[in-house]
């Protein structure tokens, strides 16, 4: 390996870079070799510059020219060539679908859940079953309104609109790195599927289902799931350091190991009944595990092995089957919503980033809805009395 690099002029006096765009660039330069060429991994760009997430940074160099990033070598290694020149620094010019998708992916990694990445990694594949692996810039709204237009006869409305959801957000992307002019999702409509009501269970049917859980875990699992209207994802990684049982709170937050899906962290109430059966159960800990819900062993339990057992006791209570474990969560909803909870006060409790998802409980408040029209009525009749 070479001596340090001396880090370009051009690179410096790029006013679209980071302080951490230079750093990661400088750690790659110790690492170079007298061609320029780096292999290394992620994982030791972050501990060489102290930047986290480093491949956001990568793809910004690689996007403004500065490096290019050849295919992935051995072990996991990524091979890095820092770019002098400005011939050198031109982006490409030509780049296919397939191509932008693994550049796409390696930032998806760094940027977004696991969840989140393989929502990007199932659109770019149907995507690119339909429509083949062209140049980025091939690309118009007429093959992104076909491509919705099979999903929606293979599949349904929600898949074409999820599809659509994602491709946007990875061509604007694209449209940033100067891949492409502009974004052809932009122009097409995002498939709108007919209003549907979620599934929720009332009072009686709530009853019956736990009632059926003979499992006391998983019973104390789901009664937690409708209190709090926390998501399955965010209770099985619920940490008993996360409780505050003197204010009733249970902190939402991020960990190495959990990410929220909004990113953000929020505070959830507990009822006085629900904090009490918590300090209850961890009084009566079997184990040193430092999760709230887990498995005998005190191992975190798996979010599909929750679904199936859950769809389970759901079929033996005789309940609708479409009932699934989130429809706890939107029975916490509903409920709030009937008893004239505002739909501000549901999204923060549920931690939505955009109202729009709190408005499919909008239909369940008509009596609230009624309670405002007559506050208004009322008002108008006072203003008529003094006009009078």
């Amino acid at each position: 390996m070479a001596e340090c690099l001396n880090i370009p002029t051009a690179l410096l006096q790029d006013k679209r870079l980071s302080l951490s765009d230079i750093r990661v660039y400088a750690a790659l330069s110790q690492r170079a070799d007298e061609g320029h060429k780096c292999s290394t991994t992620r994982k030791e760009i972050e501990q060489m510059s102290g930047v986290q997430r480093v491949s956001r940074h990568t793809q910004n160099l690689s996007r403004l020219g500065h490096i290019r990033i050849d295919k992935a070598g051995e072990g996991n290694k990524n091979t890095y060539i820092l770019l002098e020149g400005l011939d050198e620094m031109k982006p490409p010019e030509k780049i296919t679908i397939k191509q932008f998708q693994e550049q796409f992916i390696e930032y998806s990694s760094g940027a977004h859940t696991n969840k989140t990445r393989k929502t990007y990694e199932t659109a770019f594949r149907e995507f690119v079953r339909v429509e083949g692996d062209r140049s980025m810039d091939s690309f118009s709204v007429r093959e992104v309104e076909h491509f919705l237009s099979v999903k929606k006869v293979e599949a349904s409305e929600w898949t074409s609109r999820k599809y659509y959801i994602a491709l946007r957000s990875a061509f604007e992307k694209a449209a940033q790195w100067n891949l492409i002019k502009e974004n052809p999702f932009r122009k097409a409509k995002k498939p709108r599927p007919p209003e549907a009501i979620p599934a929720f269970f009332n009072e009686k049917e709530l009853r019956l289902f736990v009632s059926v859980i003979e499992n006391r875990d998983f019973r104390e699992l789901c009664i937690t799931a409708v209190l709090t209207g926390l998501r399955l994802g965010e209770l099985l990684s619920l940490s008993w350091k996360d409780i505050d049982f003197d204010s009733k709170v249970i902190l939402i937050q991020n960990s190495k190991a959990f990410t929220t899906k909004s990113k953000r962290s929020r505070a959830v109430p507990m009822s006085d009944d629900l904090c009490q059966m918590l300090i209850e159960r961890k009084r009566n800990l079997r184990n040193e595990a430092e999760t709230v819900f887990h498995d005998a062993k005190g191992k975190q339990l798996k979010e599909g092995t929750a679904s199936q057992r859950f769809k389970r006791y759901v079929r033996r209570a005789g309940l609708n089957d479409k009932l699934h474990f989130h429809s706890l969560r939107h029975s916490f909803a509903s409920a709030l919503v009937m008893s004239g909870v505002s739909l501000y006060a549901v999204q923060k409790l549920l931690g939505h980033s955009h109202s729009e998802t709190t408005e499919i409980y909008s239909h369940l408040s008509p009596q609230q809805l009624h309670k405002e029209v007559n506050g208004l009525a009322a008002r108008f009749r006072i203003q008529r009395e003094q006009e009078n």
